[in-house]
């Protein structure tokens, strides 16, 4: 099941020195061909997140990614959740974008922590009820008798008018990277790979950039 791929090679002088800024111009370029291929059953902001045990055994899962900085990567989950329960062991966590349309895709490593009580408020008073009411409701991860109780409870308390307020256990984390890695599809498998990382010798916070052999 072999494909080529025939973009323009990356050239690394090209690329912003800054990595937030190189993400923000490839993620763009998703969104834009996204518009102009409603079709394509994809969502630009879908990341793959791993997170690990103490102990050091990993399980990942689609998130949705809902802003970036340069302060970090955002996205919301149940603190209870065996992401959030990992997370609180190890912190370290890594990321990775597949934009399949441009073959490229990023993969991010970094700390993940909670972001303000008051940034997760904002964020879940601006969401659907159906989702604010999913979110009280559910007990992510843990077992599920009856689906159709849930389903059942999670539709009336949605409809009820009244207020639906965030749970204490869910909220958004912030993850603050240490590396990425920029991947590119390339004719032959002559991928590119360029990789940012902090230099921890400089006082001021500086990326180094290096290309990696496909």
């Amino acid at each position: 099941m072999r494909k080529e791929y025939s973009p323009k090679p990356l050239d690394i002088y090209n690329l912003s020195p800054d990595p937030f800024t190189q993400f923000g111009f490839w993620f763009s370029e998703a969104e834009e061909q996204l518009i102009a291929n409603p079709s394509e059953l994809s969502e630009a902001n879908a990341m793959v997140l791993s997170t690990a045990t103490k102990d050091g055994i990993p399980s990942s899962r689609m998130v949705l990614l809902k802003c970036f900085s340069p302060d970090g990567f955002v996205f919301f989950t149940n603190y209870n959740s065996r992401k959030g329960e990992e997370i609180d062991e190890n912190k370290m966590v890594s990321l990775l974008f597949f934009w399949h349309n441009s073959m490229r895709q990023v993969r991010i490593e970094g700390a993940a922590t909670k972001i303000s009580m008051t940034e997760s408020d904002l964020y879940f008073n601006s969401r659907p009820r159906e989702s604010q009411a999913s979110s009280a409701l559910s007990l992510q991860s843990k077992t599920l008798d009856n689906k159709q109780k849930f389903d059942s409870d999670v539709n009336h308390l949605a409809t009820t008018g009244k207020p639906i307020k965030r749970p204490e256990n869910w909220g958004g984390y912030v993850v603050t990277p240490y590396y990425f890695e920029f991947w590119q599809g390339g004719i032959g498998r002559s991928h590119d790979r360029i990789i940012y990382s902090i230099d921890t010798n400089s006082s001021e916070k500086h990326w180094n950039m290096l290309r990696l052999y496909p």
